[in-house]
Parts: C-alpha cells; sequence; structure tokens
C-alpha cells in the first residue's frame, strides 16, 4: 500500500510537470544562481529523480547509490530560493523515500 501511495505521489510530482519552465518564486535576475551552477544540481535531480519508475528492478547497489546521491544533493538545492526550494525538497524527500523503501523491501526478501 505504502508503495502505489508513493508511486502515486512521485507520478504526480514528475519533472514533466514543470516542463522546465520557470517555477513560481525563481527569480530570472542576475541574484539567481548562474545557469550553469543551476544546471548541475538539476541535471542530478533530474537523473536521480527519473529512475523512480525502475525502482524495483535496480539493484540493491544502485539504490544505495541513488540514496548517498540524494544526501549529496540535498545541501545544493537548500540553497536555492524559498518556493523553489520547497517544491524540490520534498521531490528529492520522495524519490529518496522511495528507493530506501525498496532497498529495504529486497534486503528483507533475501532474509
Amino acid at each position: 500500500m505504502f508503495k502505489l501511495m508513493m508511486i502515486a505521489a512521485l507520478s504526480l510530482t514528475a519533472p514533466a510537470a514543470f516542463g522546465g519552465t520557470q517555477v513560481a518564486g525563481e527569480s530570472g535576475s542576475s541574484s539567481a544562481q548562474s545557469a550553469p551552477a543551476k544546471e548541475t544540481w538539476r541535471k542530478e535531480f533530474d537523473d536521480i529523480c527519473s529512475k523512480t519508475e525502475d525502482a524495483m528492478t535496480l539493484s540493491q547497489e544502485e539504490l544505495a547509490s541513488l540514496i548517498v546521491r540524494c544526501d549529496a544533493l540535498r545541501p545544493k538545492i537548500e540553497k536555492l530560493d524559498e518556493t523553489p526550494k520547497k517544491v524540490y525538497l520534498k521531490r528529492l524527500r520522495m524519490c529518496r523515500g522511495l528507493y530506501a523503501y525498496v532497498l529495504e523491501s529486497k534486503q528483507n526478501e533475501k532474509k
């Protein structure tokens, strides 16, 4: 049941929902992050969260790696303006939660 809830929640917040457009609250001014810095965290974010649909087919090592990458990305997202920070931290937390749940399930299967 929890798994279905996570999948449903992730599908509602899929990267396509933002369509690459500017998120409300992101400023286009010079006070915003530079484009290369923004692209770096966003590419990593998109790569990490793009694997949620295949989470059940990933190995335990791949899942553990994705969890570590989520943890490493969090401080970069925390530096964003308030609105995008809320959006992307929540989405990252959901992706990480799904990977952790699947990893735990796979570890319990082996016992």
